[in-house]
């Protein structure tokens, strides 16, 4: 008698035991979040379709998967070992030079996308575009105004020239510390989500985080306020008086982060937003008229 493939149930079971037999760190139920976000990326499946199929035979074998179980089990973030992470329901490539999407970033998008919807048109710029996910989500959900994004890093820029292409979208990306090489113009909006943890915080970041993203995305001077201070410091020369900023910051440096802005922009009105966990993450720098 021939014998036939295991039924994918099979393969999510023994490559779930595969993976926390070789990294009981990660846990149980992580291990069979991450198996079964494997198996959907390696058969093109829909999580509906995962189910669907979960008693019939596997074409994706465990044998098939084994190389990229051994990567997550020395933490390789899922997103690194696929080459996309989701952002507002669509694929954002990603590498080893960007920084992985976050679901708390996408709430700031958000934010933005309610200001921009109902402002003139004008011009809008991003900080430190990493995989272009921030400033590609606004070109593709407001549309109308005209889009930059700057980065530091050159590889980081590669990548978002990447997703901005596969698009079809205009944003214009240029490579600036901050404000270095930006056009000295008016902006209606300018958003960031700036590296803003404290090298002393390293200890306690998840191990992936701290062996596979990009440091320079990641930590900053000045107990993880200094990109913000250089933002602040010239703000008021890009952004128009009806313009609003936009920033994600750390659940801890709300006051902090406040006080940098409220004392460069004391006409203008600076709140701290919570996301959907109830802790502090966006500061959002109104326009002058919303005192």
């Amino acid at each position: 008698m021939e014998a036939t493939n295991p039924t994918n149930q099979e393969v999510l079971i023994r490559a779930s035991c595969f993976l926390e037999e070789k990294q009981p760190k990660l846990g149980r139920e992580e291990c069979q979040h991450l198996v079964r976000e494997l198996m959907l990326f390696k058969n093109q499946w829909t999580l509906s379709q995962f189910l669907l199929n979960l008693r019939q035979e596997a074409t994706v074998t465990f044998e098939d998967l084994e190389g990229e179980l051994l990567r997550l089990s020395e933490f390789e973030p899922l997103q690194q070992i696929t080459g996309v992470a989701e952002f507002l329901g669509e694929e954002f490539m990603v590498t080893k030079d960007t920084l992985i999407p976050r679901p708390e970033t996408e709430e700031l998008v958000l934010k933005a996308q309610s200001f921009l919807e109902q402002c003139p048109v004008g011009r809008v710029l991003e900080i430190g575009v990493g995989t272009g996910c921030i400033i590609l989500s606004l070109e593709r959900l407001v549309g109308r105004h005209h889009y930059m994004g700057c980065d530091i890093s050159e590889e980081a820029l590669v990548v978002a020239k990447k997703n901005r292409d596969k698009f079809n979208l205009q944003t214009e990306l240029i490579y600036s510390d901050v404000y270095s090489n930006v056009p000295h113009e008016k902006f209606e909006c300018i958003i960031s989500n700036p590296p803003y943890i404290a090298f002393s915080e390293e200890v306690l970041m998840d191990e992936s985080v701290r062996r596979y993203e990009p440091k320079q995305a990641l930590f900053a001077e000045q107990e993880g306020l200094a990109i913000y201070e250089k933002i602040a410091h010239r703000l008021e020369e890009y952004l128009t008086d009806s313009g609003q900023a936009f920033f994600e910051i750390g659940f801890k440096q709300g006051s902090s982060v406040q006080r940098i802005f409220s004392e460069v922009c004391p006409n203008r009105k600076v709140t701290i937003h919570k996301d959907i966990a109830g802790l502090d993450r966006m500061i959002i720098v109104s326009g002058k008229e919303a005192q």
